[in-house]
């Protein structure tokens, strides 16, 4: 396999968008949200034109792009080449994936077009393909300095209850990650700093799992914002449904900033 792996100049602090545009079907939701749970923050994409407006609006992203489907290989060639020499999009950096095996249209991506993000052969096999794409993310550092969250602005998609005290209490998740979330209580609640949680139900795309925590206290800017820290090691259960919600939250929210660019 031919792969060329550079560091990155100036990665944002939050991390870099890495998108697989027109993923083969070996990448499928349960591989991509694998890749996402080790912090990456990670988008499918089907569709090269809306993939440009993309690279223009998150400088820095990570594209990696199968040339097998949708457009003949030399278009790909001069897309490609057009991406990372517009001044718009230059900084975007880009990955080849492919089944097609030949050492030349390896080293014509790598040598002469200039890619980043390496030529990875789809027919050596789907775990080594994955090792090749983490080392390639974490080569450009793609990982942000925090872990990978979703915001949640509908209650119904992401809520939790538990009991306080005795007492059964509910209230909607405001943004999520491994490592914990912000929450707004459905009614007011006597918490204290530091206290401990043993037994919070998340309920997340209807999917529910478990977890136990201490309450960090309110944030900043309004009281009815609280911020609970997970204990660790989450269950694996607990662990797997939340970089499930992430994933599927960062695609809806992606979707809702394109539908809101000019056509």
């Amino acid at each position: 396999m031919a792969e060329v792996l550079q560091g990155p100049q100036a990665a944002p602090p939050h991390g870099r968008k890495v998108l697989f545009l027109y993923p083969h079907s070996v990448l499928n939701e349960d591989l991509l949200i694998e890749i996402l749970s080790h912090e990456y923050e990670i988008y499918g994409i089907r569709d090269h034109k809306t993939a440009v407006k993309i690279a223009g609006a998150f400088p820095g992203s990570i594209f990696f792009v199968n040339i097998d489907e949708a457009l003949k290989e030399y278009q790909w060639e001069t897309w490609i080449r057009r991406l990372i020499s517009e001044p718009s999009t230059s900084s975007t950096r880009v990955g080849i994936l492919t089944y097609n095996p030949d050492p030349e249209l390896a080293r014509k991506y790598l040598m002469d077009v200039g890619i980043q993000c390496g030529f990875i052969q789809m027919k050596l096999g789907l775990a080594q393909g994955k090792a090749i794409i983490l080392k390639t993310l974490l080569a450009n550092e793609a990982r942000g300095r925090r872990f990978v969250r979703a915001r949640c602005n509908d209650p119904k998609k992401a809520s939790f209850n538990m009991a306080v005290r005795g007492a059964h209490v509910t209230g909607a998740i405001l943004d999520i990650s491994i490592a914990g979330m912000t929450f707004r209580f459905d009614a007011a609640v006597r918490l204290e700093p530091q206290d401990v949680l043993d037994d919070v139900q998340l309920r997340m795309r209807g999917k529910l799992c478990r977890v136990s925590g201490s309450y960090a206290g309110a944030l900043r800017g309004g009281t009815d914002r609280a911020l609970l820290m997970f204990s660790a090691p989450l269950p694996a259960e607990a662990k797997a449904e939340i970089h499930r919600f992430i994933f599927l939250s960062l695609q809806e929210e992606m979707g809702d900033f394109l539908r809101g660019l000019p056509a």
